[in-house]
């Protein structure tokens, strides 16, 4: 099984690895322990249906954890669409990482690995969608070469009980 050490800005080191069906409970722990504050820009709840649909990229090459001292901290895919021909080659992307790794590399070396992994597995095109507001976010997307293609206005409603704007961001590999 492949597996990428990395170290991160603070001088942890955090093992990337390819999700694994027995990461299913630790996937669960990890997302129902992160802080209101890690989960602003998101939509729980994170049920067990929901990590159950997650776990189906299984197998795919495209979906990593981030693991340190045993317990995931970090979780990121490319979800490939396969259902339909004129789908082919394209993915979405979703990110989730522990507060406790929050600005200290982890998200970018994460996103490297998988866009990584997409251009190797010939996927064409990567895209996402992110609330504006969420400026670490978007940055971190700008600066693994994802551009703005659109805004969706109003389209998310916050726990500040405002609308945001959506951003849609993609990056052909």
């Amino acid at each position: 099984m492949s597996s990428w050490n990395v170290k991160l800005k603070d001088d942890r080191e955090v093992i990337l690895r390819f999700l694994m069906t027995e990461d299913k409970e630790a996937l669960m722990i990890m997302m129902n322990c992160l802080s209101e504050e890690a989960l602003k820009w998101s939509s729980p709840p994170y049920d067990e249906a929901k990590i159950t649909r997650w776990m189906s990229g299984v197998g795919s090459g495209l979906s990593l954890v981030a693991v340190y001292e045993k317990r995931l901290v970090g979780i990121a895919g490319i979800h490939h669409r396969i259902s339909h021909p004129r789908e082919k080659g394209i993915g979405g992307m979703t990110i989730y990482i522990h507060q406790d790794f929050h600005e200290v590399g982890l998200g970018t070396a994460m996103t490297e690995q998988l866009l990584s992994l997409a251009k190797s597995k010939d996927l064409h095109r990567i895209g996402l969608e992110v609330v504006e507001d969420n400026l670490a976010a978007v940055s971190l997307y700008k600066k693994m070469g994802l551009e703005i293609e659109g805004t969706m206005k109003d389209a998310y409603f916050g726990v500040d009980d405002r609308y945001c704007n959506v951003l849609v961001m993609g990056k052909i590999l």
